[in-house]
């Protein structure tokens, strides 16, 4: 294996340890996953975006999504997926039986606000998301 931690001429199933020493930040694996046309990707993002529902499941928000829903919202039709909507009332019963205890986000602000409560948990979240 050579020592310049560029040369990608090495395959990844060398010694771990001396590919670690020598690359110790995984500048090779980095760049050859950049490596390519990233066409297909943009593609997919346009598909994504040109969709007429976006369903959300907790796991991921893709950028065409995001894009969509901030920029066609007349267009675009948002849903809670099934899946979700057990997790979703889990955090709800949990909000619910907290009501009126000091959790940082529902009655206290947040980071240089942290030390200020309300008794105004919702207004709390409401502003959150404006």
């Amino acid at each position: 294996m050579s020592s310049d931690p560029m040369d990608t001429s090495h395959s990844y199933d060398d010694d771990k340890l001396d590919f670690c020493v020598s690359d110790p930040l995984n500048w090779v694996m980095a760049a050859d996953s950049l490596k390519g046309s990233h066409l297909d990707e943009v593609k997919r993002m346009v598909n994504e975006f040109r969709k007429p529902l976006v369903k959300l499941g907790g796991e991921t928000l893709t950028i065409g999504q995001v894009t969509a829903i901030a920029t066609r919202q007349a267009e675009v039709r948002v849903e809670l997926s099934e899946e979700a909507r057990g997790g979703v009332k889990a955090s709800c019963d949990w909000v619910m039986d907290n009501n009126g205890k000091t959790v940082y986000g529902m009655t206290v602000g947040f980071g240089g606000s942290s030390h200020r409560r309300t008794s105004r948990g919702g207004a709390l979240q409401v502003e959150l998301i404006r």
